[in-house]
């Protein structure tokens, strides 16, 4: 509840600005003492913009840095983007102080220049706690996504262990790690990805994977002719194969850079409204008097 003393006190500042700034033959100390009083809520307004800012920017590197992550795939990515988040969730603190000074210099100098525009206040209360949500989403998402990414990006080598274990005569083991292969790739099948250039990658490895269940079906039932045209089929897949790599590499960047895509455009936006809200409050500090 509002104080009768707080609640006149408000009263008569605002008393004191309609007087201070009312309509009336010009007056030089009027016109010097607003100038001064906007001028000083100015210079505060700019030193809380460059704080929020500051506060902002080692959050915005974490996710940058955490959004490089879940493209490389050299290391899980939720951490980086967790330490992100936490920078981000810090900088709120930094937004109130941020839009009460604006909006306290929006104030005199709409009294002021009642026909001018007023500076913008920088961004929304909550909307860094929001992105920050967000990268930790995006996280969760990013882990599962490193963990397709090994998947597909392991199964060449898986294929080589099989033709190494075929070479052996190691049927066993050949078999267990054509049970391996499918079922990873069984699993990026089942990813919900639009992206457009992965079923290249999926349909040429679906391809080898079966070569390669042919060839050891066959020789288990010591069907060497069926083992050797399966066998045929597979290294006609080579050039295939290929091609199948560079889908594979541009399916995983782009799938990689979209999950972080969202939080990090929101930044972008925080960044240029606060850049649009200080330089507007900074043109004040060098507006010409009347």
């Amino acid at each position: 509840m509002i104080s009768m003393g707080a609640a006149a006190s408000a009263g008569l500042t605002i008393l004191g600005l309609a007087i201070l700034f009312a309509p009336r033959t010009p007056d030089p100390t009027i016109s010097v003492a607003a100038e001064r009083l906007i001028g000083e809520r100015a210079v505060v307004a700019v030193a809380e913009l460059d704080d929020l800012r500051a506060a902002i920017m080692p959050g915005l590197d974490a996710a940058r840095v955490g959004a490089a992550a879940v493209v490389s795939g050299d290391e899980p990515p939720s951490p980086r983007l967790e330490v992100a988040a936490a920078l981000i969730t810090d900088a709120e603190a930094a937004v109130v102080p941020a839009r009460r000074a604006v909006t306290a210099l929006a104030a005199v100098y709409g009294a002021w220049r009642p026909d001018a525009t007023r500076p913008p206040e920088p961004i929304p209360a909550g909307e860094l706690t929001s992105i920050a949500a967000q990268l930790r989403s995006a996280g969760e998402a990013a882990d599962a996504f490193a963990d397709l990414r090994a998947r597909a990006a392991g199964l060449p080598d898986v294929l080589d262990d099989v033709f190494s274990a075929l070479d052996r005569g190691n049927l066993d083991e050949a078999g267990r790690l054509t049970v391996g292969a499918r079922a990873d790739h069984d699993a990026i099948v089942a990813w919900e990805t639009d992206l457009v250039t992965l079923p290249v990658w999926i349909e040429t490895t679906d391809a080898m994977i079966s070569a390669v269940e042919q060839i050891l079906e066959a020789t288990r039932a010591g069907d060497d002719a069926a083992a050797a045209a399966a066998a045929g089929s597979l290294v006609g897949l080579a050039d295939d194969g290929a091609t199948a790599d560079r889908a594979l590499r541009i399916a995983l960047n782009e799938g990689g850079s979209a999950l972080t895509a969202v939080p990090l455009e929101r930044l972008a936006v925080v960044l240029r409204n606060l850049n649009a809200s200080r330089a507007d409050v900074a043109a004040l500090l060098s507006e010409p008097s009347d």
